[in-house]
């Protein structure tokens, strides 16, 4: 009996096994998107954007046809714009004019328009992680004006592929600190917590209209590289899209919004600040400039305590950095004017960092994560959650300071001066 049995098991489970690919699809048959846009809709609820490649046939070696493709431009992107009452019912009606399913699991961007993000977008962040191919990593943007706009633009220019593009673009946060690499799930969580506010990347079209021809007169008043919004820099080709700046949110809702500056401030808080080019006012040469490669020393030191109910909050940022240009030609590398070109730097960004920390007070929002410091204070989490950490942040008292140390100066040990007919400057 234990014989026919053992043969019956060893005739039955090969059977079993080739019926494993009974479900499968090819990918040839999905449609691959790289972004999703969403904004409210005209006819509809909602207006959903998506964008999709258009697989083509490449050439292998020798010429011969094959699946892969070499390079890619605007025109292998298709966008996708529909109205519909819900994303996944647009899924389905974009399903009905396609000849491939579309399929989520390499999403780069999920686009939000401006409009839609003030408005609310509770109901779109809870429905979307229920998705199996709906990634947590995907990156979170705010977009000023339309989302459709936005993803028309959004345009390879020196990149060979639209997804390579987007993963680089989003990158750039950690070389400039203009905006902080949001994931969808990092806004998600925040949003349901007692802890902290979300945030969100702050992006526009820029329509190149600030940019005057001409030459000037180079008399303009000193601005700091980050004193922008996305959509504001003057400027004149490449991508029209940009990525400058934060959304800040207030739950589910969209209630302000930081520039460059103000985002280096908020992520040097954080500790998520990487480095930077900083461009500061020479001061013992105002009509000049300095600028200095700044990087994190270590993470910010942040202590939360209370004061007859009121919450005080000591913050201590630690940063270093090189010395890139000195436009006066002052020898600042000397060990008597290094320290005030420390002083001044730290006394900047202390002013950036308070600055920040106000704004997001008025805006009753608290993105910068102190609450998870303050909650150390109490016993359980009830008592926490009553004590309403994300009400009471606005009222508190925040003390910051700033430690800033210059490391190298660069391939030069000594400025010199500038000499002329006239000898040297300043002479």
């Amino acid at each position: 009996m234990r014989k026919v049995i053992l043969l019956l098991l060893i005739c039955t489970i090969p059977f079993t096994s080739l019926a494993g690919c009974f479900d499968s699809q090819e990918i040839t048959e999905w449609a691959y998107v790289y972004s999703i846009g969403m904004e409210k809709g005209v006819t509809d609820k909602l207006r959903m954007t998506i964008q999709v490649p258009r697989m083509k046939a490449g050439k292998g070696r020798g010429g011969q046809s094959g699946g892969s493709e070499s390079g890619q431009d605007q025109s292998d992107i298709e966008t996708i714009t529909i109205d519909c009452p819900t994303f996944y019912s647009g899924v389905n009606m974009v399903n009905s004019f396609l000849s491939r399913q579309l399929n989520y699991m390499h999403t780069k961007y999920l686009v939000f328009s401006e409009s839609l993000a003030r408005e609310g977008i509770d109901t779109y962040i809870t429905g979307f992680i229920r998705g199996r191919q709906i990634r947590r990593q995907i990156n979170v943007i705010i977009a000023k004006g339309s989302a459709s706009e936005f993803l028309k633009e959004n345009q390879t220019v020196i990149s060979s592929s639209l997804s390579k593009k987007q993963q680089n673009m989003v990158e750039q946060g950690g070389n400039t600190g203009f905006f902080s690499e949001v994931t969808y799930g990092e806004l998600l969580n925040e949003a349901k917590s007692y802890y902290s506010q979300p945030i969100a990347i702050l992006a526009a079209v820029n329509d190149e209209s600030k940019f005057k021809e001409g030459e000037g007169t180079g008399k303009a008043p000193f601005k700091t590289s980050g004193d922008y919004y996305a959509g504001d820099l003057v400027r004149k080709g490449g991508s029209k899209v940009e990525l400058l700046g934060t959304a800040v949110f207030d739950g589910g809702k969209m209630v302000g919004e930081l520039n460059g500056d103000e985002t280096r401030a908020l992520l040097m808080v954080r500790g998520e600040f990487q480095r930077g080019f900083f461009a500061l006012e020479d001061p013992k040469n105002p009509d000049t400039a300095i600028t200095m490669d700044i990087r994190r020393q270590k993470g910010p030191s942040i202590k939360v305590g209370f004061e007859a109910g009121k919450p005080v909050i000591d913050v201590k940022v630690f940063l270093e950095g090189d010395i890139l240009a000195i436009q006066s030609t002052i020898d600042y590398e000397t060990k008597e004017l290094k320290p005030i070109l420390e002083k001044e730097f730290e006394k900047l960004i202390k002013e950036q960092i308070d600055q920040t920390i106000k704004k997001c007070q008025n805006l009753n929002s608290d993105v910068f994560k102190f609450g998870s410091v303050a909650a150390m204070h109490f016993l359980t989490v009830p008592e926490w959650e009553k004590y309403n950490w994300l009400k009471r942040f606005k009222d508190a008292q925040v003390n910051t300071q700033v430690n800033f140390t210059i490391r190298r100066t660069g391939n030069m040990i000594k400025s010199s001066e500038i000499v002329s007919t006239e000898g040297k400057k300043g002479e």
